[in-house]
């Protein structure tokens, strides 16, 4: 699996490049290694296989200039959620949820996450940053539009 680059941020100036990343930027890089395995099989839904790890590099490329804002939100769990999300979208074309298109943002991470990837509620609360109760409310709802 794809390492992030530890490049120093104006939050975590070094003299080299190739230094670690310290301060709050270390909680960035650990969010990455502790979910990366299910952005990646996210990101391989609905992207060709080979674009998956540069898609979620660049999420969070993008969310490396922006890790202060993130830390001051209630969830910088959910903050790269998105981050991913939209880097996905983005690359994947027009209607890159298109079966789905119908449902909300939620619910189409819930299908995917859960349904689609079996990934425990549990699980997909955490690696979208909400609450469990949330995941369980887009279920039902899922379940409702099924009927």
């Amino acid at each position: 699996m794809p390492t992030p680059p530890r490049q120093p941020t104006t939050a975590t100036a070094t003299t080299t490049a190739t230094t670690t990343a310290t301060g709050p930027a270390l909680g960035l890089w650990a969010l990455y290694d502790l979910h990366l395995r299910h952005y990646l099989d996210y990101a391989a839904l609905l992207l060709p296989a080979a674009d998956a790890p540069l898609a979620v590099q660049g999420a969070f490329d993008d969310l490396s200039g922006h890790w202060l804002d993130a830390l001051a939100t209630a969830s910088p769990a959910a903050c790269a959620w998105q981050a991913v999300r939209r880097r996905v979208c983005a690359l994947a074309g027009p209607r890159p949820l298109g079966p789905v298109a119908h449902l909300t943002a939620p619910q189409q991470d819930v299908l995917l996450l859960h349904l689609v990837l079996a990934l425990p509620a549990a699980e997909v609360a955490a690696l979208t940053g909400t609450e469990p109760g949330a995941v369980h409310v887009q279920l039902r709802s899922l379940a409702a539009v099924r009927r």
